[in-house]
């Protein structure tokens, strides 16, 4: 009888390590649809990232006089430019909640709403009232985007181009470990009415159409760990 159990135990550990087994290949992106050699067009909305309440814009004016220079631009203890992202941060322009930003000399600027090429514009196009020969370089510095779990580098990491993919974001932060579970991926994502979780499978190419393809500032991802099945 002892021995009959001990088979029986032995039988369903094997049968879990098993089911851990098949399930750690998951592969992603995969469609039955395509063979070696085959294409095919995903296709997805065109994704341009509109600047929101509370978004913090670093914004720089070049070819100004010095003293002027100082109104608009960080610098370091150094006397220099400040680039790094902290002090981009705490010394940026924040969007209020009426949607715009104070400028020195120009005033209040409305940004809600704009993508950050369009804003440039707009900001470029006030200080021309102002200044000559001057050159706006703005930039969003509070798109940043967090990856949890299962990866091989979890944390947070800050967007510099105005977008990114779910598969960007996973190579930032070292990719999916080999205990992912790619089908059960959880995007968590704000928004004025509260927090949005979804679950996304990025072992499907369907991925590639979905509106959530391109990530938002202050998105999380969160990999879980396979469970045995």
């Amino acid at each position: 009888m002892r021995s009959k159990k001990w088979l029986w135990g032995a039988l369903m550990i094997m049968a879990l390590l098993s089911s851990c087994i098949a399930r750690r290949d998951i592969n992603m992106l995969t469609d039955p649809s395509l063979s070696n050699g085959s294409s095919k067009l995903f296709e997805n909305r065109k994704f341009e990232y509109r600047i929101q309440v509370n978004d913090v814009l670093s914004i720089r004016v070049i070819g100004i006089d010095d003293q002027t220079n100082k109104f608009f631009n960080v610098e370091n203890t150094n006397g220099g430019i400040g680039v790094n992202d902290a002090s981009l941060y705490v010394n940026g322009f924040s969007v209020n909640k009426n949607g715009n930003i104070e400028l020195p000399t120009i005033g209040k600027v409305k940004l809600q709403g704009l993508t950050v090429e369009e804003a440039q514009d707009l900001v470029q196009r006030k200080i021309n009232e102002y200044f000559t020969n001057a050159t706006v370089v703005l930039k969003l510095v509070s798109y940043r985007v967090s990856v949890l779990g299962e990866v091989g580098a979890p944390g947070s990491y800050i967007v510099y181009n105005n977008q990114i993919t779910i598969f960007e974001a996973l190579a930032l932060a070292g990719g999916a470990r080999e205990f992912a579970d790619k089908e059960r991926v959880t995007l968590m994502r704000q928004s004025d009415r509260g927090v949005q979780a979804l679950y996304l499978d990025l072992s499907s190419t369907d991925v590639l159409s979905s509106e959530y393809y391109y990530l938002l500032p202050n998105d999380v991802l969160f990999v879980p760990t396979l469970k045995a099945r």
